[in-house]
């Protein structure tokens, strides 16, 4: 370990500038997108090329994670809940589910302030969607339960490509 810093004009910087401790944090996020799959179908003009941009992103979406600090903490942790909404009303987000900090056990008060916010938006507004998926893990992720049953990703993205095909059919 070098960590004595020897300043010398003929080899520049020598030695070790930071020698202290990096504060480690263990974060819970919201992320939220939304694929308008009509304007994508008019950007593409094939069906096909539509499922298949849809299905990529969302899988792409839901497997990525931030990598600031990944060499230093390796933090490659796959999210814990992931809902996907097939609406034929309007794009919605649910991050008013965490307009206040949430405490105590995180993933599963989380998991339960994000489907409240579901339910409430969708009982109010009429924004019901037409199908919805549910990728969880462990038993603090249940309460997702209430917005549809519990599926690997693969079935779900297989699902949502054949759900979205069989709607650009019927336009």
């Amino acid at each position: 370990m070098d960590d004595v810093k020897q300043d010398s004009d003929e080899e520049g910087d020598a030695g070790a500038a930071m020698i202290g401790d990096v504060e480690f944090n263990s974060a819970t996020f919201y992320r939220y997108a939304n694929v308008d799959v009509d304007r994508l179908l008019d950007t593409l003009g094939d069906a096909n090329a539509t499922v298949q941009a849809v299905t990529a992103f969302i899988d792409a979406f839901s497997t990525t994670v931030p990598n600031g600090k990944i060499n230093t903490f390796a933090h490659n942790t796959l999210p814990d809940l992931v809902v996907v909404n097939l609406r034929d009303t309007q794009a919605v987000n649910l991050a008013g589910a965490f307009e206040r900090p949430i405490a105590g056990d995180v993933v599963a008060n989380a998991t339960k302030a994000l489907v409240e916010r579901e339910q409430e938006i969708d009982a109010s507004y009429g924004t019901t969607p037409v199908h919805t998926w549910v990728i969880r893990v462990g038993k603090d992720t249940e309460a997702a339960d209430q917005l549809a049953a519990r599926q690997p990703l693969r079935d779900v993205l297989t699902e949502l490509g054949d759900a979205i095909a069989s709607r650009l059919v019927q336009e």
